[in-house]
């Protein structure tokens, strides 16, 4: 049997996030979260980058408390991650939300985004947040599918830059 868990970036091996953002150029597709493009920077450098994001009062202005969480098995292997944001900004609160997730291509189809996201709720909880909002594009099915199958209700809806958003809030 699989064993999977929910961890910190801290538990993180240079190699196993490689292979994880490999998979993504691959396929040709943009990582999400976001959160784990490191651009130009090295690995350790966007670790430290991440983990200053994630202290109560250390981050850039015009930023909130965040954090990168990553779904892996007992050996590393990374299925894939999500970004928790614990306050909201106006631009957040448009697009973006509370979280943002994604699973590697060769992953998906398999139940892991809906266990990351329940495991990722209680972290939401546990620092005080009561409902969550997930903002999706319209054409993103399967990660509809997921946040309703959480509970996910949808508010409304909106247009931007030719995309239809879909703003989703999960109750705790």
């Amino acid at each position: 049997m699989k064993v999977i868990k929910l961890v910190e970036i801290i538990a993180i091996d240079e190699l196993q996030f490689q292979n994880y953002i490999d998979s993504w150029h691959n396929q040709k597709e943009r990582i999400s979260p976001s959160s784990c493009e490191t651009g130009t920077i090295s690995f350790q450098k966007w670790k430290e980058t991440q983990l200053i994001l994630a202290q109560e009062d250390n981050h850039p202005a015009g930023m909130v408390r965040a954090e990168t969480l990553f779904l892996i098995e007992d050996n590393g292997y990374i299925i894939g991650a999500i970004n928790l944001r614990y306050a909201m900004t106006e631009d957040l609160l448009k697009f973006g939300g509370h979280m943002s997730f994604g699973i590697r291509p060769e992953e998906r189809k398999k139940g892991y985004a809906f266990i990351m996201i329940k495991l990722a709720l209680n972290r939401l909880r546990v620092n005080g947040i009561t409902k969550a909002l997930v903002t999706i594009t319209r054409d993103n099915k399967p990660a509809q599918r997921t946040i309703r199958k959480i509970g996910g209700k949808l508010e409304n809806a909106y247009e931007s830059k030719g995309n239809v958003i879909d703003r989703y809030w999960i109750s705790l």
